[in-house]
Formats: C-alpha cells, structure tokens, sequence
C-alpha cells in the first residue's frame, strides 16, 4: 500500500510528460509500491553515512580501457 493513489500517480506521470499509455499506469504503479518505501528512507532524517554502502565509479577507468573491466 502506498500513500499515493493511482489518480495522483496518474497527474504525476502526466506532469513529468512521460509517454505513458493510460492502460500502462496501473503496471507502473503496482511497481511504485516498492520504490516509495524506499524513497522515505532516503528521504528521512537520522541516517548516518556508514548506514549505506559505498558506491564508487571511476570514469576515467572505463574511458581509458574501454571494454576492459578492472579486478579489485
């Protein structure tokens, strides 16, 4: 259960200007019920930096050895 309703979901898909198909919001919606809970989380207060793992990307790795992927 999420707090947005599908009609809200609905004027928020129209709003971003996606190319949605109305018989399409209801699919995307059912998968909004994962990624809002998520979103409160990242949203809320409290949360130390050690609480998330670290994500690193190195561009100039990948710009320099194209198609070659390094080992850690």
């Amino acid at each position: 259960m999420t707090k947005t309703s599908v009609d809200d979901f609905a004027a928020l898909i129209r709003y971003a200007g996606l190319p949605v198909q109305p018989a399409d919001i209801r699919q995307i919606y059912e998968a909004w019920a994962l990624v809002e809970p998520m979103l409160d989380r990242i949203r809320s207060t409290g949360w130390d930096h050690a609480a998330e793992p670290a994500h690193t990307f190195r561009a100039d790795i990948h710009i320099a050895h194209p198609g070659k992927t390094e080992t850690f």
